[in-house]
């Protein structure tokens, strides 16, 4: 048996495919082979275009603050895979995945599984070694043929849905709405989040066709006030007559929406609404890569928004916490649609460097000079560029906000000597 884990991450990181393979039948087979390990806990399954993984990761570390074992699988990771998989804030350890993935290796030759397909079984397969008393699972890609999709969720929860991965999944709202409702399974309770009627009409037409009760998060919870003191959010939340009083570690008015579907998750769970467990939960998680604090003197922000949708969500948080005027250090992932960032960022009122991140994924830059972005704005590596970025600011409290991908934090994590 090997027992190496650095050529057992090679193995399954080899299991990279060009493009995407969605497809259920073989994964539901390797599955059976390795004996369903999701049918030994309860699970909560999580769908969305933008929010979904910090849904699933306050909504885990809240459970787990209610005194149950709650597992978390999410996608993708920053540094390193193990990120994916954690129970509480412990992550799944590299003697477990060098035992499962040689156990299974001959399964995984043979059935042509892909490299997410294994960490997604690795997560479940871990979850049941731990005796969780529930997992969180979060989507990979759109939700219909994504390879968590073999799950019977407890309940089904839908986060804000809008344009991505058009190529798989649909050139319109509508169709991608579609693929995300494929988690919506026949009597099991669908939470859906803050999103146009385009998309809320796609996700009742399917519960109605499965019989799904569904609990619509913005006709539930209103948000009453957000005041940002010291990179928190102290959040006032009405859910049905009750007010709830949080801070909240992450930042940007989209996580408080993301709160709001938590809340209602942990209504349907039949959890009291506790706001002094809740805090603790919060306190308690670790989620990097959202308006994630790097540096405080200056101050320097990390975020991983890669679509339109995320894109204007973070500008708009940056704005309501008064750093309008930020610099932006912008690398895009190179399978993304990022002309119409692009645009976006035209109108940003501070400055916007273009920079790249380590791996062939890059938006590279004769490609961004090819889109329209000055030469002068491009800056050769994230070093440079942040180095570009102090140089340029005019005030003290001007802040540094580095955005794009998940991609990047492999190298802006030892810039900052941050762990992942």
């Amino acid at each position: 048996m090997n027992t190496d884990p650095q050529s057992i991450f090679d193995y399954i990181f080899g299991l990279t495919v060009p493009g995407v393979k969605l497809e259920l039948s073989r994964v539901q087979e390797f599955m059976r082979s390795i004996g369903t390990p999701y049918d030994s806990y309860p699970v909560i399954h999580i769908a969305g275009t933008n929010g979904k993984g910090s849904t699933a990761a306050m909504l885990a570390a809240i459970i787990d603050a209610y005194g149950k074992r709650t597992g978390l699988f999410t996608s993708p990771h920053l540094v390193k895979p193990n990120e994916r998989v954690r129970v509480g804030n412990q992550l799944v350890p590299d003697a477990f995945i060098v035992e499962k993935v040689e156990s299974w290796r001959s399964e995984i030759d043979r059935l042509g599984i892909t490299f997410f397909e294994v960490l997604t079984a690795l997560g479940m397969a871990y979850f049941k070694d731990k005796k969780v008393d529930i997992a969180v699972i979060e989507t990979g890609l759109g939700g219909r043929l994504d390879a968590t999709n073999v799950v019977d969720p407890t309940i089904s929860v839908i986060t804000h849905v809008s344009m991505d991965h058009e190529n798989i999944l649909g050139d319109n709202l509508a169709q991608i709405a579609g693929e995300k409702a494929g988690i919506i399974k026949a009597g099991r309770p669908v939470v859906l989040g803050k999103n146009p009627s385009t998309v809320r009409d796609v996700i009742l037409k399917k519960c109605q066709l499965e019989q799904a009760r569904y609990a619509d998060v913005s006709e539930l919870v209103s948000i009453e006030s957000v005041e940002t003191h010291e990179l928190v959010q102290h959040v006032r939340i009405n859910f049905s007559g009750t007010l709830i009083e949080v801070d909240l570690p992450l930042l940007g008015l989209h996580q408080t929406e993301n709160f709001a579907n938590v809340l209602v998750v942990l209504n349907e769970l039949g959890l009291p609404l506790n706001a002094e467990l809740i805090q603790k939960g919060l306190n308690q998680m670790v989620w990097q890569g959202r308006m994630q604090v790097l540096q405080k003197d200056p101050l320097v922000l990390y975020d991983v928004a890669h679509n339109l949708s995320g894109l204007g969500r973070l500008l708009d948080s940056l704005q309501a916490a008064s750093h309008e005027d930020s610099i932006l250090v912008v690398a895009f992932n190179a399978r993304k649609n990022i002309a119409p960032m692009l645009k976006m960022l035209e109108s940003w009122k501070g400055p916007v460097l273009y920079s790249t991140f380590s791996g062939h994924s890059t938006v590279e830059r004769d490609a961004l000079v090819d889109l329209g972005v000055r030469t002068d704005q491009v800056i050769t590596s994230l070093t440079a560029a942040y180095q570009q970025a102090l140089a340029m600011r005019k005030t003290g409290d001007q802040t540094i906000c580095f955005l794009g991908s998940h991609y990047m934090a492999e190298d802006l994590f030892p810039m900052f000597r941050v762990e992942a």
